[in-house]
Order: C-alpha cells, then structure tokens, then sequence
C-alpha cells in the first residue's frame, strides 16, 4: 500500500516528478533516480510502520491500510518535500529569517519525528491498552519472545549503520561522525536500560531499537 501511495502521489507531492510524465528524464544516468526513489520509498514506509507499532493489535486492518495510503500518499510528502526538497519555499524562509535551513539527516525528523507524531494522535484516540492496569497499578507487558526479539535488534543494529551513514547518497557525503553517533547512541541506550530495567533482557533489547 505504501509502495503504490508513494509511486502514484506521494513522489509527486514531494519532488515535483511522476513516472509517466517524466519517464525519459528519470531513467537517465543508468535509472539514478528510480533508484533513488526507492531509497525514499523506505522512508515513507517507515512512517505507516511507526504508528502500527503503537496501536498494534487494536485496530481493524481495512482502516490502517486506508490511512497508510493516506499517509503516505499526501501527509509525510508534504512535510518531506518542504524540509528535503524546499517547496513552498520554507527552506528559503528559515535561511533568511534564522541564517540556516533545517537540516535532517537520515530522517530524524522528517520521518521519526512525523511517524511518532502520527502515532501519538491514533494511542490517544484508541487509549490505553486493556490489562495495562492490574488491582490500581500500572503493569507493563513481557515481549512474547526474548531470542527473536534480540535478534531483531542484532539485525538492526547491522543495518543501522548502512542506513544512517549511506543517507548521504553519495560516497564524497559519507561522515565518519554519523557512524560514531549511531554506535554510541545504541551503546548508551543498553547500558543505560542495563541500569534502569535492572537487567531486564526485554527492556535492554528494545531500548536498543529505539536508540
């Protein structure tokens, strides 16, 4: 759903281009740019992926397959046009009010931040999830599945690295800083649950995802 929202609107809210129109343009240089659509796609998809994440199990499919489409297709365009692609001419507007543009670098933001602001709107409308409170307390869910769950995190924390450090596209933009910061942000995060969760596996492994 996300693939076909983003192929047929969402590329054109945010970069101008369609794959019909401009389709000798695209496939030029060896199809640069279609690769480099699906490169974006990835970001877009995280965005729908994100709000499942929080409202998991406790909403219909047909609805979340609409929303995605909706989502995809016009809401994170628009932001990711304006921040990645100056439309609207809000970059131009930061740089001459501020003296800099907004700069994201693999999405921390333009996709993260929106997804979890998204997020955030459907867990308040759907509410706390049922059992959450037990005899007055709060009580947190167990992961179902330790093993998987870590080696989850061992995957990601592989892919991570060339995904944050190749945001930059291209060879000459790699920085070496991107790859420090993403090893010791995930470093940090699981010594820092070892520490709060009291060596809670389930706790440690996860803080390692969002890290």
């Amino acid at each position: 759903m996300s693939a076909i929202a983003y192929f047929f609107i969402g590329y054109w809210v945010a970069y101008g281009g369609t794959f019909f129109a401009d389709a000798e343009t695209l496939s030029q240089g060896n199809g640069y740019e279609l690769v480099k659509f699906f490169f974006l796609l990835t970001f877009a998809a995280a965005i729908p992926a994100i709000v499942s994440g929080g409202i998991a199990e406790r909403a219909r499919f047909y609805p979340i397959l609409l929303a995605t489409f909706f989502t995809v297709g016009l809401v994170y365009p628009l932001f990711e046009g304006m921040i990645w692609n100056g439309n609207f001419g809000f970059q131009g507007w930061l740089e001459s009010t501020f003296g800099a543009g907004f700069h994201d670098f693999a999405g921390s933001i333009v996709v993260h931040g929106v997804g979890g602001w998204i997020a955030l709107v459907a867990v308040v409308f759907l509410g706390m999830r049922k059992g959450r409170i037990r005899a007055g307390k709060h009580t947190n869910f167990a992961p179902s599945n330790i093993p998987f769950l870590a080696l989850g995190a061992w995957i990601l924390s592989v892919g991570w690295f060339g995904f944050n450090v190749m945001s930059a596209q291209t060879l000459e933009g790699i920085s070496g800083l991107v790859a420090m910061n993403s090893l010791m942000a995930m470093v940090g995060g699981i010594l820092a649950s070892l520490v709060v969760g009291r060596n809670d596996p389930g706790l440690f492994t996860m803080d390692h995802w969002l890290a």
